[in-house]
């Protein structure tokens, strides 16, 4: 029969695999909080239960009958998570433990009712990754904030579960999705200097250490390089790469020739009121709330007229 604790350990082992860290002795009793000679016990019932390939002194490795457990365990325990979050208001903070009593008590009935219930979800409220029902935990391969050599963008991927962080990061606003760009990384002074949305933030190292990060896709790339169009120089021309704004203005925006990829030049800017560009050969005077919801990229900054 398996216990609570055994799906405890097979869990902490499908972690750090997860993580691409070497699952050890020592490294397990640092993800359970436990002694070694404990986590050694441990290591022999699960071998003797087909779960684990053990030999004293060397890397564990799951069997198949073990990873199946593991990544059933982990699934449990993020779909709980997201349903205490996203359902029932629990902080991030406090949905992990809670998770942890309930995903020992969860049929395979109620996990797919639950999983139904969150359409599916990819993540738990910390970013990881919910394994599919038929399959392993995969790993995605990101790298640690506290890693990257400035300056360097990023987009969070996920960030540990101790609760004192995660209350600090909430109320930084560094959550799963944001873009970070690191502009110093300073590991003799302890500290990683970043900004997100224009606010710049000090972690100590060891924070950072705990949020994995993902290089910037090609979408997020070019967004990273637009800006308003209500931001742009006198003199200046860009191209129109998108919009932040509902479908009725958007249409509007389209019908007078804001289309993507068209060059706009800014004639009048004065820094508030009404912006004046040319679109298509056409002069169109904007409100400034409607030329801050046009966003066009940065390259064409570098062509300026004088104005």
């Amino acid at each position: 029969m398996i216990s609570q604790q055994m799906e405890e350990y097979l869990e902490a082992i499908g972690k750090l695999q997860e993580r691409g860290q070497p699952v050890t002795t020592s490294a397990l009793a640092r993800e359970c909080g436990v002694a070694a000679p404990t986590v050694t016990e441990m290591l022999h019932r699960l071998a003797g239960q087909g779960l684990i390939d053990y030999t004293p002194r060397r890397e564990i490795a799951l069997t198949e009958a073990g990873r199946s457990l593991s990544s059933t365990v982990i699934r449990r325990h993020r779909l709980w998570e997201r349903f205490l979050h996203d359902v029932l208001g629990l902080g991030w903070d406090r949905v992990h433990d809670e998770a942890c009593q309930l995903e020992h008590a969860t049929s395979p009935d109620l996990e797919r009712r639950l999983a139904r219930a969150l359409g599916n979800a990819a993540t738990c409220p910390h970013g990881h990754a919910i394994p599919a029902a038929d399959a392993g935990a995969a790993s995605t391969a990101t790298s640690l904030l506290s890693d990257l050599t400035p300056p360097a963008s990023a987009r969070i991927v996920s960030v540990s579960e101790e609760a004192p962080l995660l209350r600090r990061l909430a109320a930084l606003k560094l959550r799963p999705g944001a873009v970070v760009q690191v502009t110093a990384n300073s590991p003799d002074e302890g500290t990683v200097t970043l900004s997100t949305a224009g606010v710049q933030h000090t972690l100590a190292h060891g924070e950072a250490a705990r949020i994995a990060v993902a290089p910037l896709s090609a979408a997020e790339e070019r967004a990273e390089q637009a800006l308003p169009l209500a931001e742009l120089a006198p003199g200046a021309t860009a191209r129109i790469c998108g919009f932040r704004a509902g479908r009725g203005l958007v249409g509007r925006c389209l019908a007078l020739g804001f289309t993507p990829g068209a060059e706009v030049r800014m004639v009048q800017n004065a820094g508030q009121g009404p912006v004046i560009v040319i679109v298509r050969e056409t002069r169109v005077a904007l409100g400034r709330g409607e030329a801050g919801r046009i966003l066009v990229s940065r390259e064409g900054e570098d062509h300026a007229e004088a104005g």
